[in-house]
Parts: C-alpha cells; sequence; structure tokens
C-alpha cells in the first residue's frame, strides 16, 4: 500500500496558471516510484500554513484554483474529487473508494509554500496538493493496474503532418489550452511533444491516449470540433478533425490502465 482540467485550463507563465492545468493535461505522476536522485535534486515542496474552510456557498460561483506570485495557492470552491485527481493525474472513472461527501462539499483554501518557494514544474504542484492531502485530509491510497481499452495516437499516414500541425519555433510559449461550451470544444497547443498532446487528449478521447507517432520535438495547432457529433452539428468531430488538420489519428487498442483506490480519505483537519 502507498500513503501518500473549471473547463478553462492554461499552461503558460508558471506563477499564475499552473495550478489550473497540468495535472489534467499531462500523464499520471507516479509518486512512489521516484528516484533518490531526483529527489536530491529536486525536493518535495511543502505548504508551511494552510488555512481550508467550508465554501459558503452564496450562487453559482466558479470551482477555481491558482498558483500566485510568492508562492500561494489559493483554491475557491473546489472538492475534494478535484484536488485528488489533480495529484493523482487520474479521471474520476478511474478512481474507487471514495465517500460521497469527496464530490458534494465545497472548500476554500489559501495556502503558502515553505520559504515562499515558487512552483516551476507539474511534478512539483502535484506532490504539493499530495501533501495537502495527506496532511489535511488523512489521505491514503494504492494503485492497482488492469489491461482496459486505450487509444494509440498515431500518424494517419507516414511522415505526412496535417496542414494545422506545426512545428515549433524558437519563440513559442508553452502552452495548453482546452475550452468547451458543449456545443463546440477546442484545443490551443504550443511548444508541446507529442507525449503531451496524447496526456492533453486523454479526457475529450474518453480513454488513456499513448503517443505512437514517432514525432519529435515540440509542436503548434488549434482545433474545434463538436463534443456530441450529430446531423445539426456546426463543428466535425474529433476524430474527424484530428485526422483532416493534423494528419492524426486515435487507433483503438488494449493496454495497461492505472487506477486509484482509496483507502483513507477524512474531511480536512482543523485550521
Amino acid at each position: 500500500m502507498t500513503t501518500l482540467r473549471t473547463k478553462s485550463l492554461r499552461i503558460g507563465h508558471f506563477g499564475y496558471c499552473l495550478a489550473m492545468l497540468l495535472p489534467l493535461a499531462f500523464a499520471p505522476l507516479h509518486l512512489a516510484a521516484q528516484s533518490q536522485s531526483s529527489t536530491a535534486a529536486q525536493p518535495p515542496l511543502r505548504f508551511e500554513v494552510a488555512s481550508i474552510r467550508p465554501h459558503k456557498f452564496a450562487g453559482d460561483e466558479p470551482s477555481n484554483r491558482r498558483i500566485l506570485p510568492g508562492g500561494r495557492f489559493v483554491a475557491t470552491a473546489t472538492t475534494v474529487r478535484t484536488l485528488i485527481r489533480i495529484a493523482s493525474g487520474l479521471d474520476d472513472n478511474r478512481m474507487s473508494g471514495a465517500p460521497g461527501w469527496i464530490d458534494n462539499e465545497l472548500f476554500d483554501i489559501n495556502a503558502t509554500i515553505a520559504d515562499h518557494a515558487e512552483v516551476k514544474t507539474p511534478e512539483q504542484f502535484q506532490q504539493l496538493i499530495l501533501s495537502l492531502l495527506e496532511e489535511r485530509f488523512g489521505f491514503k491510497f494504492h494503485r492497482e493496474q488492469k489491461e482496459g481499452s486505450v487509444y494509440w495516437l498515431e500518424l494517419n499516414k507516414p511522415g505526412k503532418l496535417g496542414p494545422a500541425l506545426k512545428p515549433s519555433g524558437p519563440d513559442s510559449q508553452a502552452n495548453m489550452s482546452n475550452n468547451s461550451n458543449g456545443a463546440r470544444s477546442e484545443m490551443k497547443i504550443s511548444k508541446m511533444s507529442m507525449a503531451d498532446v496524447a496526456a492533453g487528449l486523454r479526457r475529450q478521447a474518453g480513454r488513456p491516449v499513448e503517443d505512437h507517432t514517432g514525432l519529435t520535438g515540440d509542436f503548434d495547432f488549434e482545433i474545434e470540433w463538436s463534443p456530441e457529433e450529430t446531423a445539426d452539428s456546426l463543428y466535425p468531430s474529433l476524430f474527424t478533425v484530428l485526422k483532416d488538420q493534423l494528419g492524426l489519428k486515435l487507433q483503438p487498442a488494449k493496454g495497461t490502465v492505472e487506477t486509484l483506490v482509496i483507502d483513507q480519505i477524512e474531511r480536512p483537519s482543523a485550521n
């Protein structure tokens, strides 16, 4: 046993945007498998002070999470399910053992990282949220692996990119955003590898996506599609857009699917 993506998601300047995106867009972080050398080179960040209070519902407030300058993390109207999703990098359908309150009760969090350290990597952010769950919510879990349905992200035609898929230029800034209003979804990518793109497509595709394109380097693109294609849809399906605009395809396959089993989770300890 191991103890331990709002609809608008962005990567840009880490200080402001990291908290909203990275754990939802990147592949799961295997917390128990970090090497000692990696830990020594980059010690895990920890919150020195963390205020966690039940959210006072006053209407239709948006759920929001932000990293601010000075090593501050601020979350409003956030569920514990969301925190677990961030820390593990796994979607809800790959979790089990959760009590109902982690979906129904909302919390406001105001926390400061020890020594006001700045978050610089996705792994650091996941570690921060993990430590918060461990220390204040008594979070414990273990991981299980089983065979399941995945997609392989592949080139539709060997050696040929679609017209909208461009290698990143020297001035390109790392950014990934996903937005949806129910009738239209969009993804904007800049300076991202195909492995990042595959991980970012996980939620849209509805199952894990593995990069099998063989493409190296970073890429830029913008695409729009209909999340539920019907006869009167204004946009084509995700599968059609990937093929026609990016020269990529999602090939159904079998693979190893990791799931998270929650062994213990409690309402937060007192401030």
